[in-house]
């Protein structure tokens, strides 16, 4: 029998894309769990939110007040490390490597980012988690994550 069997898995690199949300936290956990069994690196992967969206701060990043949009994305990246922070010392305490990247989001869809993220840095599995949120806010959640499995180059496991 050939060893070198094209069926066999690999699981060398699993992404958490997190938001901080307990179904997320959830969904890292599990994948801190199946880097262990894999000896896999965890990627855990947050996007900023979008600033242009709307709101005053993206109106005045519209008219060009970098230090406002500055300020912005540094405070919402910090706000992401705080709930970062205890899923780094988990997997450090399960003798797993891992890497944080914080991204910034300039208009791009989240899961474009997430999939091209995976794409470009041969991610193996995502994990991401869904959220217990309202019905309507749920049929967005779940779109979201509908487009991850449809676009993503790697299986993508849904943590409940």
């Amino acid at each position: 029998m050939d060893e070198n069997n094209s069926n066999t898995i690999s699981v060398n690199r699993i992404l958490v894309a997190t938001d901080g949300s307990a179904s997320s936290i959830r969904a890292a956990n599990f994948a801190i769990h199946l880097c262990k069994l894999e000896k896999a690196e965890l990627v855990i992967l947050h996007v900023l939110p979008d600033i242009k969206q709307g709101g005053v701060i993206g109106l005045r990043a519209k008219y060009g007040d970098l230090k406002i949009v500055s300020a912005f994305l540094q405070a919402k990246s910090r706000e992401a490390n705080k709930w970062i922070e205890p899923i780094q010392k988990n997997a450090k305490k399960n003798g797993v490597s891992s890497k944080t990247e914080i991204l910034e989001n300039n208009g791009s869809s989240i899961v474009g980012i997430i999939t091209k993220y995976a794409q470009k840095n041969q991610v193996d599995l995502i994990t991401v988690g869904s959220r217990g949120l309202s019905k309507f806010k749920r049929l967005l959640v779940g779109s979201v994550t509908s487009a991850i499995t449809s676009h993503s180059p790697c299986p993508v496991l849904l943590v409940k």
